[in-house]
């Protein structure tokens, strides 16, 4: 059976680059030219990374290894200092490398053996016993590694990770290490493959509803696998209020789709004022025995966003008062404790949003968690804006993860990009809305948008998202009548708390109260006048929902 293993304890830490050196002989070219290409170097299986050594037997490292726990940010503690960019946050991004060191027993021999990294910063590269077993070129995404194949039963393996927090995404502070959750994860050899269950609620008209379950199995063995699924909808009080069943045959070494179908009367429906939430169990058996059992959460709700009347959920009409926000969150850098996710959404809820989208990029999934809990409607955004197959990668793996969500109603797979103005740009958005369609069609695809008199995706746009900008909007309405409009971003008005008088730029200090800065970037007061003004306005996201680091004035 499934085994989900906490992971983010007892790592050692090395900040900087280690220099293994140039082979100068054949025999060490030869070796480093195997599996285990990493004899030399903290990647390798017999690096000595003891930070305190008294062994007789060993050679002793020069170089400074801490322990650390994860979540880990270990850019956080420096101290800003002005040679280093204002954008992220005056600091200067070094590399690291973590290592950490685990035994698994013999009975887990025949088992699939995977680790899932909810977000190495920049990029990653990972190891195993001087294996290159992973690269991972996206900060913000979660990332699979396979161990099934290299990792040794009964005797210590040695896990490595480099950190390139030298290469930048984005003109924020992004910190540097592993600064989500690591999770070991043990099945048997035929299971439900990672964010492999889709469920889709459909009403079928009144309180009946039919859920279809589409679950990915995953099979690691050399043989056909004959497989029955099983799968419950559990109630938040316990309560199983359907069950369906099927069965098929799971392709050797493959991945196989197959379908559940289960009918609900009278579920409670999620919406932003009640956000009632369901969950799915799978169990999976082969050779009439059970071998996995998962499961994931959802919601019941029908929506649409119409030209005129706006945002409708349930039936009922909503705006949307949202906020954008970056996923940092003050002394703790990126490394942002999951209590204190949970404690920033209800905050924002106390505020009175009832929105969020994740500007720029996928964000932890306690956050995520937190926001279908308290009713949010999250607008889930992509770092990168790229129909590449690394980009498309990227976009694949977030729509797996939260395709279940009720609280996420749109995809927005670019942001402020200046191909938004070119016609390579409308391909690209082409290629991208099309590829979310094979994933998820139930959901619009947007993108937020800067230059809405020069876009030429909003012809592609399911729903129409433009970043400030309100002077443009009625002409881009009268242009696309048929189309729903969002304020992807607004606001943008910088202020300093506590501070009541005029802007002293010597301070870089800014009016407290809501205020205009220029034309462009007006208050909150305004915007919101101007979307309760406008029916066919789904509504806003503020920027921005909490102070974050980078984008910085001295």
């Amino acid at each position: 059976m499934r085994e989900v293993i906490d992971f983010d304890r007892d790592w050692l830490f090395h900040r900087g680059d280690i220099d293994g050196g140039l082979p100068a002989y054949k025999g060490i070219a030869y070796m480093s030219a195997k599996t285990e290409r990493r004899r030399i170097g903290p990647a390798g299986r017999f690096y000595n990374d003891n930070p305190d050594c008294y062994a007789a037997d060993a050679e002793f490292t020069r170089e400074t290894w801490e322990r650390v726990d994860l979540p880990h940010d270990y850019l956080i503690g420096d101290v800003p200092d002005k040679r280093y960019n204002p954008a992220l946050g005056f600091f200067r991004y070094d590399n690291g490398w973590y290592r950490k060191k685990f035994t698994l027993p013999e009975t887990d021999a025949g088992r699939r053996i995977t680790l899932l990294f909810e977000g190495v910063a920049t990029h990653a590269t990972v190891y195993l016993n001087g294996c290159l077993i992973k690269r991972s070129f996206g900060g913000y995404v979660p990332f699979e590694v396979d161990l099934s194949d290299y990792v040794k039963f009964g005797e210590p393996n040695v896990l490595a990770v480099y950190a390139e927090a030298s290469e930048h995404e984005g003109w924020w502070y992004e910190g540097a290490g592993i600064y989500r959750h690591v999770r070991l994860i043990k099945t048997a050899p035929v299971a439900v493959d990672l964010w492999g269950i889709c469920v889709r609620p459909e009403n079928m008209g009144g309180t009946r509803w039919r859920v279809t379950a589409e679950t990915t199995v995953v099979n690691a063995l050399f043989d056909d696998a004959d497989v029955r699924l099983t799968g419950e909808i559990i109630a938040a009080d316990g309560r199983t209020v359907a069950a369906a069943e099927t069965a098929g045959t799971a392709k050797k070494r493959d991945r196989t789709a197959l379908m559940l179908c289960a009918d609900v009367s009278d579920p409670a429906l999620w919406n932003p004022d009640g956000p009632n939430l369901y969950t799915l169990r799978v169990s999976v058996s082969a050779g009439g025995q059970k071998t996995d059992e998962s499961s994931t959460r959802f919601g019941f709700r029908t929506f649409e966003v119409h030209p005129d009347k706006g945002l409708i959920i349930n039936g009922k009409p909503y705006k949307i008062k949202g906020v954008c926000a970056h996923a940092d969150c003050g002394l703790t850098g990126k490394a942002v404790p999951d209590n204190i996710h949970r404690y920033k959404v209800r905050l924002l809820k106390e505020m009175g949003a009832n929105g969020y989208r994740t500007s720029h990029y996928p964000q932890a999934e306690a956050l995520m968690d937190a926001l279908d809990e308290n009713g949010f409607i999250v607008m889930d955004e992509t770092r990168r804006f790229e129909s590449t197959e690394e980009g498309k990668a990227q976009l694949e793996t977030l729509i797996k993860r939260d395709r279940n969500r009720p609280g996420v109603f749109f995809w927005s797979i670019g942001n402020e990009e200046p191909y938004f103005a070119d016609d390579a740009g409308r391909r690209i958005f082409e290629s991208l809305k099309a590829f979310v369609r094979t994933l998820d069609p139930t959901r619009p695809v947007t993108a937020a948008c800067d230059i809405p008199d020069r876009s030429v995706i909003f012809g592609q746009s399911d729903v129409v998202g433009i970043n400030y900008n309100l002077d443009k909007i009625d002409a881009v309405r009268k242009a696309y009548p048929d189309k729903p409009f969002v304020l992807s971003e607004c606001c943008a008005t910088g202020t300093t708390r506590g501070w009541y008088f005029d802007a002293d730029r010597n301070k870089a200090f800014l009016p407290a109260d809501d205020h205009d800065t220029g034309t462009y970037f007006l208050g909150r007061e305004r915007t919101w006048k101007f979307i309760a003004a406008r029916p066919w306005l789904l509504g806003g996201y503020q920027w921005t929902a909490f102070e974050h680091r980078g984008e910085a004035v001295w």
